[in-house]
């Protein structure tokens, strides 16, 4: 079972410490995109990995709240490399958009809205059906708030989840850093996610900025957690059934040891909450 253990991105860092010999790490997670070209390095490698690690893959690249067409041929891609590694999980990004062809980041606000909810599930049906299974969405970090929302974002994916059957890829530092940015409570926001809909967790840091006079957060993912994403998590765990949970390091990328040293805290964390549990 894979419900409690903690897993890093395969990065090219450490391509060669993670398939030379066993490292004690849970799974391993890839970027989809990078492994669309079977003669690459990067598809060497993870070849090497599949073999002794459980692999997850993530997209960014699918658009899902875009009205473009969907790119089909981006979906085959990525059902060649479901059927090549069998994953565990298939995720991709709610909030990524794109016009004319041309890729802009999440940070562009979702508008959670009945029309824009039932476009999206049309999306998500259209890519589960060529996959032949279920993915999981991951939740955006918004910096702004789209002026015609009628839904919370919580209540988007629960929705969504319940009309595709698609799983919810929770990433708490994006609570995080909507809570700040649109200031609501970030525990009410976890409490207001039924448990049993969401498949994994991303745990990650991310740099406070000054902006305008006000404190703003990147989205770099390139240092540790920080203590605040790590209370969140900490509180997550209290309601939630064990999930497998994801150290997401990007930029700036460590040695291995440091990365494994901030899964190994997530995977203590796991373990004392699965023994309260068991004591009450």
């Amino acid at each position: 079972m894979l419900d409690d253990l903690v897993g890093i991105g395969m990065r090219p860092a450490h391509y060669e410490q993670l398939t030379k010999s066993q490292v004690d790490i849970g799974w391993l997670e890839v970027h989809s995109e990078n492994h669309f070209e079977i003669n690459s390095e990067a598809t060497y490698y993870l070849d090497k990995a599949s073999d002794r690690y459980p692999i997850s893959l993530h997209g960014v690249g699918l658009a899902l709240s875009s009205h473009e067409l969907l790119d089909t041929s981006h979906i085959h891609h990525i059902k060649k490399l479901a059927d090549r590694y069998q994953p565990f999980c298939i995720s991709e990004h709610l909030g990524w958009s794109s016009i004319a062809g041309q890729h802009y980041s999440d940070t562009s606000p979702v508008p959670y809205t009945e029309e824009n909810l039932k476009h999206v599930i049309g999306r998500i049906d259209q890519v589960q059906q060529i996959l032949g299974q279920e993915i999981a969405i991951e939740n955006p970090a918004c910096y702004s708030k789209n002026k015609n929302n009628t839904l919370t974002e919580a209540a988007f994916l629960t929705e969504l989840q319940a009309a595709t059957n698609c799983k919810i890829l929770l990433d708490i530092n994006n609570v995080h850093i909507s809570s700040h940015q649109l200031e609501f409570n970030p525990y009410d926001y976890l409490a207001s996610i039924p448990t049993h809909i969401v498949s994994e967790i991303h745990l990650s840091g991310t740099n406070k900025l000054i902006k305008d006079n006000r404190i703003t957060f990147d989205q770099e993912h390139g240092q540790k957690v920080t203590a605040e994403v790590w209370q969140l998590f900490e509180y997550y765990l209290q309601h939630c059934n064990t999930i497998p949970t994801l150290i997401e390091w990007d930029t700036n990328i460590p040695r291995l040891s440091e990365l494994l040293r901030e899964a190994y805290t997530a995977q203590k964390m796991i373990l004392k909450s699965q023994r309260y549990k068991n004591a009450c």
